[in-house]
């Protein structure tokens, strides 16, 4: 049984399964940066990950915060059990999940405006977008 809002049903609503999907992008551009440049710049490296793994938390807890608002996570779902649709998480927790989530991200990826400039804006207000249009629409 796993207590409603608790620790273990954030961890499962997390899917950390999935944070690879986010980090490969992130590892491979890192890869190249090294490639042409034969340097590092870790604290926006590490940003970037980390930025990442937060904006696939995000979608994560978007995703199944609006498939159950449709009823898309019933009895018929194929895959893993949603946080949700199990009462793992109560619906207003998850909204409060969704809000965190996203300003912590914004707020991890507001100092990449120092090495890649006022486009980093434009780039985090896309990813931020892209995690709500993925469910929503």
């Amino acid at each position: 049984m796993i207590e409603t809002n608790s620790i273990k049903a954030w961890y499962l609503a997390a899917r950390p399964k999935t944070l690879t999907a986010a980090a490969v992008p992130v590892l491979l551009g890192i890869a190249l940066a090294y490639k042409d440049a034969q340097q590092i710049q870790t604290l926006p490296a590490l940003l970037c990950l980390l930025f990442a793994w937060v904006m696939q938390i995000d979608s994560n807890f978007v995703n199944d915060y609006f498939d159950f608002k449709r009823g898309n996570d019933d009895e018929t779902r194929l895959g893993p059990k949603r946080a949700c649709a199990e009462g793992w998480i109560t619906e207003r927790a998850m909204k409060t999940g969704i809000i965190v989530t996203t300003l912590l991200g914004c707020a991890i990826g507001l100092p990449l405006v120092i090495y890649g400039g006022m486009a980093m804006i434009w780039v985090g207000m896309a990813c931020v977008a892209f995690c709500f249009l993925y469910t929503t629409t």
